[in-house]
């Protein structure tokens, strides 16, 4: 269930990132480093900052052809797929799937609430927000959309299953669970409020 769930993060968010490389007018090169980058970017920052060892991503040898399947698919459909409600539920499906896949991985292990939590985190948004920045836009988790919100709370609601109906279902519960709060919140445009301040200048 996890190598599923895993398959599933590194397809949609590869989508993810080609797309926004197209967006941005990038070459094919391009678009399949961008369409990696996303896609490995969350797994690479969780295991280097919880010192994982070598990320999985480097020693999976399905990744990569799973990373050049998802990223050929969004240039083969791009007239379809070049469209705000596709790619926020591709973008949602990733979410889910590898925030609930990290969080499992770390129950397995033994670990904390907290490194579950993080890890959860990290590797939903990580690879987004790196995207983002590569292409030189605001992160998406910082300015608006419930986005990290929304893997925390789905690994919370893994954790609180798991002590109740098991891991199996606990992973799909928690997965459909993360991927419907972040559609709702998209569709019914909820965003965490914004603090704003003008900051005055003494001559």
């Amino acid at each position: 269930m996890m190598n599923v769930l895993e398959a599933i993060g590194v397809f949609a968010f590869a989508i993810s990132g080609a797309v926004v490389a197209m967006e941005e007018k990038f070459d094919l090169f391009g678009i399949y480093v961008m369409a990696a980058i996303t896609a490995m970017g969350g797994g690479i920052l969780r295991d280097a900052i919880l010192n994982q060892g070598l990320p999985i991503f480097f020693t999976s040898q399905w990744t990569w052809g799973v990373i050049f399947i998802g990223a050929s698919l969004a240039i083969f459909l791009r007239k379809n797929i070049l469209n705000k409600m596709v790619f926020v539920i591709i973008d949602a499906i990733g979410l889910a799937a590898f925030a609930i896949s990290a969080a499992s991985t770390m129950m397995e292990q033994g670990q904390n609430k907290m490194v579950i939590l993080f890890a959860a985190c990290v590797t939903g948004v990580g690879g987004g927000m790196i995207r983002d920045i590569m292409v030189n836009r605001k992160p998406a988790i910082f300015c608006y959309d419930i986005y990290a919100v929304a893997a925390v709370v789905g690994g919370l609601t893994f954790i609180y299953l798991c002590n109740i109906w098991g891991t199996g279902v606990a992973v799909v519960v928690s997965w459909i669970f993360t991927f419907v709060i972040r559609m709702l919140c998209y569709l019914k445009n909820i965003n965490l409020p914004k603090i704003r301040v003008k900051m005055s200048v003494e001559l």
